[in-house]
């Protein structure tokens, strides 16, 4: 089966990382993506004369496949880890967040909501099971363990403002993860997180380079428009620059693009009801570059009815940039009216809420500014959410995923990196 056609339906660092595995091990790869370019939610964009990501992104200490890449593509010596610190804006005042320390000196809880706060968090870092925490709404979950006044200062904003609607059924398991993941980003309970010198279109051009090397071939600007499965193996492809056969096809893209690809049989479309019932939030991310700094901090959570913000991202207070870079992500469902205003109504929004962290910006400080959206930037994982994750394999040699098939870790280059190779590696042992 070595000479098997093997396709892969989308250019992001999952779909990148099956093609590697599989060219690594001598399998011929054909990877299609419809965008200009490669990386998916990590492809960069020229932003004010420098290359950086359209959406932000960092690394963990826990990060291991992520890390085992970078040392197979000679990248490790990129790698860079640095202290960072967070911050929480609440009640127009700016404060420490994120260490022990600073959540006991936070002056706005009640001393037992802080300690059962930062046992919460340790109870977390132990916990190694998660699928109790599957079946229980993250609200409830967190709101039993610090309380409705508790819940309401740290939490209920972060919820609002990235599910609107959907953010009492967030199962408790997705953010546990999320803070196990951050929480164990730490060494003598000093947060660290890394970044790649040059950012993340390194890994993806070596990716790219790697893939080419190995003999497999990538085909940008083309979408996939059809996906009928074959009655013995694999499927058919249609795409807008013709049709191929193929043993194996392997879809990384959006589940919720995959009912309008997937051309099924009468008596198969209920397999299309399980793809709609994953639904995603989207994203406007709007990046300015500003003449002084915000904050000192990386990550600053907000609470603050005037914006509905939930936190600002100063990567150049992570990365070495030339210029101060600070990421401003709206979240919410594609529907929402709100989402469909223009560029400027985002950027303008970020811009006051800027202001109003550090009231020594001035208009005339704001350099240059930008907005990207992504309509399926988080899949919406709720309470027994396990259980309606699609089949991975819904026809032979027909491979379908996103960022969802990780659950409960959130969406990340290392666990997207890890799940493809992850399938490349099932794909080989138990089918070529």
């Amino acid at each position: 089966m070595g000479n098997s056609k093997i396709a892969i339906i989308g250019g992001g660092p999952m779909g990148l990382a099956v093609s590697y595995r599989l060219s690594e091990l001598g399998y011929k790869t054909v990877l299609f993506e419809a965008d200009n370019q490669l990386g998916g939610m990590t492809a960069s964009i020229n932003f004010s004369g420098i290359e950086i990501e359209r959406y932000y992104h960092f690394h963990c200490l826990s990060d291991t496949t992520f890390i085992k890449v970078l040392k197979n593509l000679k990248l490790k010596d990129q790698l860079r880890w640095k202290k960072t610190s967070m911050g929480f804006f609440y009640q127009n005042k700016l404060f420490k967040w994120g260490s022990i320390g600073s959540v006991l000196g936070f002056p706005k809880l009640p001393i037992l909501t802080k300690i059962r706060y930062v046992f919460h968090t340790l109870k977390c870092l132990v916990n190694a099971d998660w699928r109790n925490l599957d079946k229980l709404s993250a609200t409830q979950w967190l709101g039993k363990w610090l309380g409705k006044k508790g819940f309401n200062i740290l939490w209920s904003k972060l919820f609002l403002y990235k599910f609107y609607d959907y953010s009492n059924d967030i199962s408790a398991a997705w953010i546990w993860s999320r803070i196990k993941r951050l929480g164990l980003s730490r060494k003598y309970f000093q947060e660290y997180l890394g970044f790649l010198e040059g950012g993340s279109k390194e890994l993806i051009n070596s990716l790219e380079a790697s893939i080419l090397k190995n003999g497999g071939e990538i085909k940008i600007s083309t979408s996939v428009l059809s996906i009928l499965p074959n009655r013995e193996t694999g499927a058919r492809i249609i795409t807008n620059k013709g049709e191929e056969n193929f043993d194996v096809v392997i879809s990384t893209i959006p589940l919720p693009l995959v009912p309008k690809l997937l051309k099924l049989k009468k008596e198969k479309q209920f397999i299309l009801e399980k793809y709609q019932s994953i639904i995603s939030i989207s994203c406007a991310c709007v990046l300015l570059r500003t003449n002084k700094k915000v904050t000192n901090n990386f990550w600053t959570n907000i609470n603050d009815d005037r914006f509905n913000i939930p936190g600002i991202i100063e990567m150049s207070n992570l990365r070495e940039l030339p210029f101060n870079l600070v990421y401003i992500p709206f979240y919410m469902p594609f529907n929402n009216h709100l989402f469909k205003r223009g560029d400027e109504d985002f950027i303008n929004d970020a811009w006051e809420c800027l202001k109003c962290l550090n009231p020594e910006l001035k208009d005339e400080d704001l350099v240059d500014s930008q907005c990207n959206r992504y309509k399926y930037a988080q899949p919406i994982c709720g309470v027994n959410f396990n259980s309606k994750i699609p089949p991975l394999e819904p026809f032979k040699n027909l491979y379908i995923l996103d960022t969802t098939y990780y659950y409960p870790e959130d969406r990340g280059i290392n666990e997207s990196l890890k799940c493809g190779m992850n399938l490349a590696n099932h794909i080989v042992k138990n089918k070529l």
